[in-house]
């Protein structure tokens, strides 16, 4: 299961699932959602709960089993991330219809992620880091605020 972390690393701190969804400002049921892996964790969420457990996205998502910490004041860059979608793209010598094809999404959502209109999605953000080895966090291009 893609977010299987999030009850682990839940437990390790001794927190209850309405505590979590109290501190991202959601719901129980919201929370309780993502963690089953019933419901999408918005990038946004996703980033807050990897800057409170002060792990990397990628450890969070499953992508790697490699622990790095990190720090808790990360904030996502949207101009970073367009950009890195960009850059992705042309080193892979692909065109937005074929990035789009390869993410099985449309060449429209491609090119609102990279002129920065629409946040990448966290399940595209996965597969772009999944299929092009490109690690989340240097994706979001993490700022410290």
């Amino acid at each position: 299961m893609m977010f299987e972390k999030l009850k682990e690393l839940r437990d390790y701190e001794a927190k209850t699932q309405k505590e979590m969804a109290t501190s991202l400002q959601v719901k129980r049921s919201t929370y309780a959602g993502w963690e089953c892996g019933k419901d999408i964790i918005p990038l946004t969420k996703l980033n807050e709960l990897a800057n409170f457990y002060k792990v990397t996205l990628d450890y969070l998502v499953g992508l790697t089993e490699d622990e790095k910490t990190r720090p808790s004041t990360i904030q996502i860059d949207k101009r970073a991330i367009s950009d890195n979608i960009k850059m992705i793209r042309l080193a892979n010598h692909l065109t937005q219809k074929e990035l789009a094809e390869n993410l099985n999404t449309s060449q429209s959502n491609i090119h609102k992620y990279e002129k920065g209109k629409t946040l990448i999605t966290t399940m595209y953000a996965i597969e772009l880091a999944k299929n092009y080895h490109y690690p989340l966090d240097d994706l979001i291009q993490k700022s410290s605020k």
